[in-house]
């Protein structure tokens, strides 16, 4: 008997757990399948040579169509390059820049900003540069 109950206590304590696990798998899926994801190829991430304590991170991003990234900041020198297609930079409350292939974007340092690939159809393609203090990382999330 008093295996029975225990026995019970523990295949419903395994089913709440096993429901959890289920709901939280459920959750995280809703959330990712909706974000599609960015192709990112670091093409350099080494020292600056002739600058003690600096490095240079060079990154080249394909963005499928309507991509929307998360919000962050840079906390290094980040200049911008479009490859193919075009691409908005929101920052703040101003209207988004709109990025077309040739163009370089140089953000403001710190600056908070968030990237969208306005096509339905086609994807872009940018390649970032960044300079700032060797160790730190490239993005930083944001609220």
């Amino acid at each position: 008997m008093y295996f029975a109950k225990l026995s019970r206590k523990i295949g419903v304590i395994a089913a709440i757990a096993l429901g959890a696990f289920a709901v939280s798998g459920l959750e995280a899926a809703a959330q990712s399948e909706y974000k599609p994801k960015a192709e990112v190829e670091t093409l350099f991430d080494g020292p600056l040579v002739t600058v003690p304590g600096m490095q240079l991170v060079i990154k080249h991003f394909a963005v499928p169509p309507g991509f929307v990234g998360g919000k962050h900041f840079h906390p290094g020198q980040v200049f911008v390059y479009v490859l193919e297609g075009g691409f908005a930079v929101e920052m703040g409350e101003d209207a988004p820049l709109i990025l077309k292939p040739g163009e370089l974007f140089q953000e403001p340092l710190g600056g908070v900003m968030r990237g969208k690939n306005l096509s339905a159809d086609d994807w872009a393609k940018f390649v970032v540069f960044q300079i700032g203090e060797a160790g730190k990382p490239m993005m930083v999330k944001a609220e």
